[in-house]
Protein backbone atom coordinates (compact mmCIF):
# COMPACT_ATOMS: atom_id res chain seq x y z
CA UNK A 1 0.00 0.00 0.00
CA UNK A 2 1.20 3.57 -0.78
CA UNK A 3 1.62 5.76 2.20
CA UNK A 4 1.84 9.41 2.40
CA UNK A 5 4.50 10.73 4.65
CA UNK A 6 4.73 14.28 4.94
CA UNK A 7 7.76 15.38 7.29
CA UNK A 8 7.58 18.85 8.37
CA UNK A 9 10.38 21.65 10.20
CA UNK A 10 7.83 23.35 13.18
CA UNK A 11 7.84 27.48 12.23
CA UNK A 12 10.17 30.03 12.68
CA UNK A 13 10.57 30.38 16.38
CA UNK A 14 11.75 33.38 18.73
CA UNK A 15 14.70 33.19 20.61
CA UNK A 16 14.87 32.41 23.91
CA UNK A 17 17.63 30.67 26.28
CA UNK A 18 15.00 28.19 27.46
CA UNK A 19 15.32 25.85 23.79
CA UNK A 20 12.78 24.11 25.10
CA UNK A 21 10.03 26.90 25.31
CA UNK A 22 10.22 28.64 22.19
CA UNK A 23 7.36 30.12 20.82
CA UNK A 24 6.47 30.72 17.02
CA UNK A 25 7.00 33.60 16.00
CA UNK A 26 4.04 35.93 13.83
CA UNK A 27 5.73 35.08 10.88
CA UNK A 28 6.71 31.24 12.04
CA UNK A 29 2.82 31.17 12.52
CA UNK A 30 1.69 32.95 9.10
CA UNK A 31 3.94 29.88 7.34
CA UNK A 32 2.90 27.11 9.01
CA UNK A 33 -1.14 28.29 8.44
CA UNK A 34 0.34 28.77 4.49
CA UNK A 35 2.13 25.50 4.42
CA UNK A 36 -1.27 23.44 6.29
CA UNK A 37 -3.11 25.18 3.69
CA UNK A 38 -0.54 24.05 0.58
CA UNK A 39 -1.12 20.85 1.98
CA UNK A 40 -5.39 20.91 2.06
CA UNK A 41 -5.15 22.14 -1.36
CA UNK A 42 -3.29 19.08 -2.52
CA UNK A 43 -5.55 16.59 -1.09
CA UNK A 44 -3.24 15.42 1.79
CA UNK A 45 -5.62 14.89 4.59
CA UNK A 46 -3.56 13.39 7.79
CA UNK A 47 -5.22 11.05 9.73
CA UNK A 48 -2.28 11.44 12.15
CA UNK A 49 0.04 13.82 12.83
CA UNK A 50 2.86 13.23 15.15
CA UNK A 51 4.45 16.39 16.79
CA UNK A 52 7.41 16.48 19.37
CA UNK A 53 6.17 18.48 22.40
CA UNK A 54 8.19 21.42 22.43
CA UNK A 55 5.53 24.34 22.18
CA UNK A 56 7.16 25.87 18.68
CA UNK A 57 6.81 21.98 16.74
CA UNK A 58 3.00 21.79 18.64
CA UNK A 59 1.91 25.18 17.44
CA UNK A 60 3.28 24.19 13.85
CA UNK A 61 1.15 21.02 13.50
CA UNK A 62 -1.83 22.26 15.36
CA UNK A 63 -1.98 25.45 12.71
CA UNK A 64 -1.81 22.42 10.02
CA UNK A 65 -4.10 20.12 11.90
CA UNK A 66 -6.41 23.19 11.23
CA UNK A 67 -5.96 24.36 7.69
CA UNK A 68 -6.01 20.64 6.78
CA UNK A 69 -9.76 20.58 8.36
CA UNK A 70 -8.84 17.91 11.13
CA UNK A 71 -7.67 19.48 14.27
CA UNK A 72 -8.26 16.17 16.55
CA UNK A 73 -5.17 14.22 14.48
CA UNK A 74 -2.53 15.91 16.64
CA UNK A 75 -0.55 13.33 18.66
CA UNK A 76 2.25 14.57 20.66
CA UNK A 77 5.32 12.36 21.04
CA UNK A 78 7.45 13.29 24.07
CA UNK A 79 10.56 11.41 22.67
CA UNK A 80 10.66 13.77 19.87
CA UNK A 81 12.12 16.70 21.91
CA UNK A 82 16.39 16.59 20.81
CA UNK A 83 15.52 13.02 19.62
CA UNK A 84 17.82 10.83 17.24
CA UNK A 85 16.54 9.69 13.56
CA UNK A 86 16.28 6.43 15.63
CA UNK A 87 13.58 8.03 17.85
CA UNK A 88 11.28 9.65 14.43
CA UNK A 89 11.71 6.17 12.98
CA UNK A 90 10.55 4.80 16.35
CA UNK A 91 7.43 6.91 16.15
CA UNK A 92 6.73 6.27 12.56
CA UNK A 93 7.17 2.43 13.40
CA UNK A 94 4.38 2.49 16.62
CA UNK A 95 1.72 3.64 14.18
CA UNK A 96 -1.22 1.12 13.08
CA UNK A 97 -1.04 -0.34 9.67
CA UNK A 98 -4.66 0.71 9.00
CA UNK A 99 -3.12 4.65 8.41
CA UNK A 100 -2.20 5.85 5.38
CA UNK A 101 -1.67 9.33 5.81
CA UNK A 102 1.08 10.65 8.29
CA UNK A 103 2.55 14.03 9.26
CA UNK A 104 5.64 14.22 11.42
CA UNK A 105 6.42 17.98 13.42
CA UNK A 106 9.77 17.95 14.53
CA UNK A 107 12.98 19.39 14.70
CA UNK A 108 16.52 19.69 12.54
CA UNK A 109 19.22 18.94 12.26
CA UNK A 110 17.46 15.72 12.98
CA UNK A 111 14.71 15.74 10.74
CA UNK A 112 16.48 16.90 7.46
CA UNK A 113 18.47 14.07 7.80
CA UNK A 114 15.97 11.59 8.37
CA UNK A 115 14.01 13.27 4.62
CA UNK A 116 17.47 12.30 3.31
CA UNK A 117 17.87 9.05 4.24
CA UNK A 118 13.94 8.50 3.35
CA UNK A 119 13.82 10.63 0.21
CA UNK A 120 15.83 11.13 -2.69
CA UNK A 121 19.26 12.98 -2.16
CA UNK A 122 20.06 15.89 0.54
CA UNK A 123 17.39 17.89 1.97
CA UNK A 124 17.63 20.25 4.26
CA UNK A 125 14.15 21.78 5.84
CA UNK A 126 13.49 25.39 6.45
CA UNK A 127 11.36 26.60 8.97
CA UNK A 128 7.75 25.44 7.93
CA UNK A 129 8.92 23.73 5.57
CA UNK A 130 8.08 19.91 4.59
CA UNK A 131 8.58 17.10 2.25
CA UNK A 132 6.06 14.40 1.01
CA UNK A 133 7.13 10.98 0.89
CA UNK A 134 5.43 8.25 -0.91
CA UNK A 135 6.68 4.81 0.55
CA UNK A 136 5.30 1.94 -1.19
CA UNK A 137 4.86 -0.29 2.40
CA UNK A 138 2.79 -2.86 3.88
CA UNK A 139 2.90 -1.30 7.42
CA UNK A 140 4.52 1.37 9.12
CA UNK A 141 7.08 -0.91 10.88
CA UNK A 142 8.61 -1.50 7.45
CA UNK A 143 10.39 1.99 7.45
Amino acid sequence: MRRQLILMRHGHAEESRDDYARRLTHGGQSAARRAGQALAQSGFSPQRIITSPAPRALETAALVAEACGNPDAVEVDATLYLAEEAAYLAALRRLPAALHSVLLVGHNPTLSALASKLGEGSVELRPAEYVRLSPELSGWQEL
